[in-house]
Parts: structure tokens; sequence; C-alpha cells
């Protein structure tokens, strides 16, 4: 029975600490993942990274809109929205909630910036647009390989992310076309994580059940726990400095689901 490394049951009666990646977290039972028969990854800090970061990626587009900002307090002001923030439920259609929301998130990353933008409308038009280009994400370092890997191995791979249409694009222009079987987008599917029902829709379309699914992704609420309260196994990919959490599994890399799957 295959099971993550690094995580199983101790034989101590003190149940010690173990070390993991110079983190220390409680041992845990091993995870069956032998009937796993689809692995679906989420986007943005799982699969992809903004590239050079998004305080730069600002700062170069509102450079051409004569507004030089430091790149440090743009990435500041983005993380702040970022925390505060949220989407508007009652749009109802997810391509205008997804604009909507990003239209919010930069306005409030330059608030406390000056000057302010004469035209703010063409600013974020050009910012939307420069994020659905390949180039301004980097894939995870082993992603394309472990993907590939996985799929020699039979297992159905898949994106699951709370995007917009843009991502479609972005898997295109970074090479990424021919490594999901299907790619499960929450804008266009109208619900998103962590809500049942974008896990629900997962599962019937990939004619699975839910225990035959594993999702990676980054966040504990939208990935995490989404999937778990949906009945599939979930692993998280915490960031180097990040302790791991003791209610899922976690990896560095996507690589390490090759140990195990």
């Amino acid at each position: 029975m295959a099971t993550l490394p690094g995580f199983t049951a101790t034989s101590s009666s003190s149940n010690s600490e173990k070390v993991r990646n110079g983190f220390i977290a409680k041992p845990q039972p091993p995870m069956a993942l032998s009937h796993i028969k689809a692995v679906t990854f989420d986007a943005a800090h799982t699969i992809y990274h903004p590239h050079p970061s998004v305080g730069e990626i600002y700062q170069e587009v509102m450079q051409l809109h004569g507004l030089d900002y430091p790149s440090d307090e743009l990435e500041a002001g983005f993380r702040r929205a970022f925390r505060n923030i949220s989407k508007d439920t009652a749009i109802l259609d997810g391509e205008k909630r997804e604009w909507s929301y990003w239209h919010s998130i930069v306005l409030e990353s330059i608030s406390q910036l000056s000057p302010q933008p004469k035209d703010f409308a063409a600013l974020f038009g050009d910012l939307w647009n420069e994020f659905s280009l390949g180039h301004r994400w980097r894939p995870e370092t082993t992603a394309f390989e472990t993907i590939t890997q996985l799929r020699a191995r039979g297992y159905k791979t898949a994106l699951l992310t709370n995007w917009d249409h843009r991502v479609r694009r972005v898997v295109a222009e970074t090479g990424f076309a021919d490594s999901f079987d299907r790619l499960f987008i929450s804008s266009e599917i109208g619900h998103e994580k962590p809500a049942p029902e974008i896990f629900d829709y997962c599962r019937s379309s990939l004619g699975l059940a839910p225990e035959q699914i594993l999702h990676v992704g980054d966040s504990l609420q939208h990935d995490i726990q989404g999937a778990q309260a949906a009945g599939w196994s979930a692993v998280r990919i915490s960031e180097e400095n990040e302790v791991p959490t003791t209610s899922c599994r976690s990896i560095r890399k996507l690589s390490e689901l090759l140990d195990f799957l």
C-alpha cells in the first residue's frame, strides 16, 4: 500500500515529534493512495508562480502609464489587498466577477501611493491582459516532468483552479496544453473552491468516485479543506519557509508526488 514518505506512524510510546525538511511535525498515520486514479492541481502558487513577481509586473506596466512606483511597495499593496478583498458573490457571471475582483485588488494595491493614475481603466486593462501572458508565469521547477510521469503511469491529470479564461492561454503558452485531460476553471463552472459543487463537477466529469481523486494545492481553505470535505485525498504544497500543517500532508516540490504514486 502506497503511503506518503516522511509521515509514518511511530512505534514510540511517547509519540515523539519528527523532523522533516528542517521542520518539526507530529507523525501521522500513513495515507493509502493505491486507489487513486486521477490527480488534480491548483494553478497559481502550485503549478505557476508570477514572474518575476506581482510587484515587479505591476511596476513594469505602470511605468508605461507614467507611474514610477517602487516594486516592493506595489508588492506590499497587493498582498494587503489580496488579504482584505473578497469576490462579490452578487455578480453571477463568473468572468465579470473575476474582472470586478481584480479591478478592486489593483485599485486597493495602489490606493496609498501617489500620484494616482489619470486613466485607471486603461491601466487595469493592461494589467489584466499582462497576467494572461505565459511568460508572466514561471512553472514550478518539477511540474512538467512530474505531470508527464504521472500520465505515463496511467493517472488522469487535470487543472482545478479559481481563475478565469486567461488561464487557458497561460497553459498553452507555457507548454502544458497536453499535460491535462481537463481544465476545470471556476469562472466557467460557476462555483469556486472550496464549494462542494466544483469538486463534484470535476469528479463527475472525470467519471470517478471521490476516493479515487487526489488534489494538490497551496491553500489550506480552498484546496485542502475543500477537497477533503468532498471525500478526496489532498496534499498541500508548502513554501520553503513554511511550517507544514498537521491537518494534511505537505510537500515542498511537486516531484515528491512521484515517491508515493
